[in-house]
C-alpha cells in the first residue's frame, strides 16, 4: 500500500463530491486520490510483460510463436501452442512534497495476466487481466484545529480491464487482431478518525464510485517484411456511467455521478533490425483525452502520449559455435517518455480554476531472461528507473525503481 502525505494540495474529493465528513474550512482537505491520479481513477499503468518493459514499452511491432505484446491484438497471431503468462512488479518509491518533505514507500502489483491458445483455421483466442490504473493510496495526517485527532485516508481500487482477443495470420506478411475490453473496477475512499479525546467515538465514513462495466474494440494489425515490422493498433472511445455512493454514521446517499468518456486511442511502433543478433524498436501511443472525458473541478485532460524506444540483443544461436554466458542470454535496453492524462491544481489551489500542472515521466530499463531447454517457457526480468512530476510546478515529484518479473509456460514445456 502505498503511503503519501499530500495535504500540500488542497483539493476536495473525488469527482467533485464534497461530503460532509470533510475537514472544517481552514483545514487543509486531502485530496481523495494520489498526487499522480486522474480524478480518482488512479495512476497509468503499463500493461506489458518485462521482456517489453525493458525495451522501453515498446510492444507493438512484437510477433512469433512466442514473442507477442498486449498492447497489439495482432501479436498473438503466429503463437502455436497453449501460453500462459504473468508479470510481478515490485516497487519502490521516493516522494517529495513542497511543504512536507520527503517520504518512501514500497508496493507489489501483478500488471497483467494471460492465457493463448491456438484453434483450428489458424486463429488464435487469447484472454488477459490487466491493470489499466492503479488508484492505491494511504493517507495519514494529525490535525490539532479544534478537537484534535487522527486522520487515516485509505484509497483502494483503479480501472481493471478484461480483454478477450482474436488473432489470425492473413498472408506471410500480415498480422490481424481484435480486442473486445471490458473496463471494470471501482474506487473506494475510507475515512477513519480518531479523536485524542477517548470520550469521542472513532467515526469512519466512505466514499465510492464504480464504472458501468461497458465494451470497446481494439483493432491491430502487423505488417511484416523480413526482419523489418510495423504495428498499429486502433481503440475506440467509450462512454461508462459513474455511480456514486457516500456513507457516513446513519446516512447513505447515492446516485449517479457524471459520465466518464474513454476516449479513442492509437499505436504505432515498428521494429528495424541493426546486425544479425541487434534490433531497435520504437513506438509511439497516445489516448485523446481532453476536456469533455470528464466534468470535474479537480481536473482537467491533456492527450496521454507515451514515446517508446529499445534495443535488443538476441541469443546467440549459431550451431556449433561455444557461446559464453552473456552471449546465451539477451539483453535489453529502453527508454520511455510518458506525459500523464491528468492536468492537476497546483498546490495551494482549491480547484482547477487556480491554476493546473501536467505530470511528466521519464524512465530507462534495462533486462534479460532466460529460456527452458525446449524453448517452451521463459523467465524475464526487467528493471526501471525513473521520475515524475515536478515540485516546482505541481507541488509533488516522484523518483521510482520498478523490478518487473515474468514467467511463460505453454504445453511445450508441461510434456
Amino acid at each position: 500500500m502505498r503511503r503519501l502525505l499530500i495535504a500540500a494540495l488542497v483539493a476536495a474529493p473525488l469527482l467533485g463530491a464534497t461530503p460532509s465528513f470533510l475537514p472544517a474550512p481552514g483545514i487543509p482537505a486531502a485530496r481523495a486520490n494520489s498526487v499522480f491520479a486522474p480524478g480518482g481513477l488512479g495512476e497509468p499503468s503499463l500493461e506489458e510483460s518485462a521482456r517489453i518493459r525493458a525495451l522501453g514499452g515498446a510492444g507493438a511491432a512484437e510477433h512469433g510463436p512466442q514473442s507477442f505484446s498486449l498492447v497489439n491484438p495482432a501479436s498473438i497471431a503466429e503463437v502455436e501452442h497453449l501460453i500462459i503468462e504473468g508479470t510481478v512488479l515490485p516497487t519502490y518509491r521516493r516522494i517529495q512534497t513542497a511543504d512536507i518533505g520527503t517520504e518512501t514507500a514500497r508496493e507489489t502489483a501483478f500488471p497483467s495476466a494471460r492465457a493463448l491458445i491456438r484453434l483450428p483455421g489458424r486463429l488464435v483466442l487469447g484472454g488477459a487481466y490487466l491493470v489499466g490504473t492503479s488508484a492505491r493510496f494511504r493517507i495519514d495526517r494529525a490535525e490539532n484545529a479544534g478537537t484534535p485527532s487522527t486522520l487515516r485516508i485509505d484509497g483502494t481500487g483503479g480501472m481493471d480491464l478484461i480483454r478477450l482477443s482474436l488473432a489470425r495470420r492473413l498472408s506471410p506478411t500480415i498480422n490481424a487482431g481484435l480486442d473486445y475490453e471490458i473496463v471494470a473496477g471501482s474506487f473506494r475512499e475510507e475515512w477513519r478518525r480518531e479523536f485524542a479525546d477517548t470520550a469521542l467515538a472513532l467515526t469512519r465514513d466512505t466514499l465510492e464510485t464504480s464504472y458501468t462495466q461497458r465494451g470497446r474494440l481494439r483493432l491491430g494489425i502487423q505488417a511484416i517484411r523480413g526482419d523489418w515490422t510495423l504495428g498499429a493498433v486502433y481503440e475506440t472511445p467509450r462512454d461508462l456511467p459513474l455511480q456514486e455512493t457516500q456513507r457516513t454514521a446513519g446516512s447513505r446517499v447515492s446516485g449517479p455521478a457524471g459520465t466518464l468518456r474513454i476516449p479513442s486511442g492509437y499505436t504505432v511502433g515498428l521494429s528495424a533490425p541493426i546486425s544479425e543478433r541487434l534490433r531497435a524498436v520504437g513506438q509511439y501511443r497516445r489516448a485523446n483525452w481532453s476536456r469533455s472525458s470528464l466534468a470535474s473541478d479537480l481536473v482537467d485532460f491533456r492527450a496521454m502520449r507515451r514515446i517508446s524506444l529499445g534495443l535488443e540483443r538476441r541469443r546467440a544461436s549459431i550451431a556449433g559455435i561455444r557461446a559464453g554466458l552473456l552471449d546465451r542470454v539477451p539483453l535489453r535496453v529502453g527508454a520511455t517518455f510518458l506525459r500523464w492524462p491528468d492536468l492537476l491544481p497546483v498546490a495551494g489551489a482549491s480547484d482547477i480554476s487556480g491554476g493546473v500542472a501536467g505530470v511528466d515521466e521519464w524512465a530507462v530499463s534495462v533486462g534479460t531472461g532466460l529460456q527452458t531447454q525446449d524453448r517452451g517457457g521463459a523467465i524475464d526480468f526487467s528493471l526501471e528507473a525513473g521520475s515524475r512530476g515536478s515540485r516546482d510546478r505541481l507541488g509533488a515529484s516522484e523518483r521510482f525503481i520498478r523490478l518487473g518479473i515474468s514467467l511463460r509456460v505453454s504445453d511445450d514445456t508441461w510434456k
